[in-house]
């Protein structure tokens, strides 16, 4: 029989510490993210650029993408993929809200093989 794999929650912060359209960095072991608010949804990434090293959670939150602080690329929030900038990416984490905090499966972050612009939602290559 299969082992059944049971996912791992870490609570990380409480639901109003991070505003909206913001992210703030959530440093655990040896784990560094950012997790971002987006009105309902919240996403996790790594919280370096895959360019520069660049601190994701002090990023520009546009759509479902953060824009890095020091060159300015694009990472998305949902893919980890670079979209603008150059090539590269970036883990991401399950997350999910409940009574007022903010879980992480970190255990189960997970970094995209493949990227082009087509793994973004209502995004197609040209």
């Amino acid at each position: 029989m299969p082992e059944l794999k049971v996912r791992k929650w870490y609570a990380v912060a409480s639901g109003e510490s991070i505003p909206l359209r913001e992210g703030r960095r959530v440093a655990w072991r040896e784990y560094d993210i950012a997790v971002f608010n987006l009105g309902g949804e919240y996403l996790a990434v790594d919280n370096q650029c895959p360019h520069k090293q660049g601190p994701l959670a002090d990023g520009l939150v546009a759509g479902k993408a953060v824009f890095c602080p020091l060159h300015n690329w694009k990472i998305s929030l949902q893919t980890g993929c670079a979209l603008s900038g150059g090539k590269g990416n970036v883990k991401t984490y399950p997350v999910k809200e409940m009574n007022g905090k903010i879980y992480v499966a970190f255990e189960e972050g997970q970094l995209r093989e493949e990227c082009s612009v087509t793994h973004v939602e209502g995004v197609q290559d040209l």
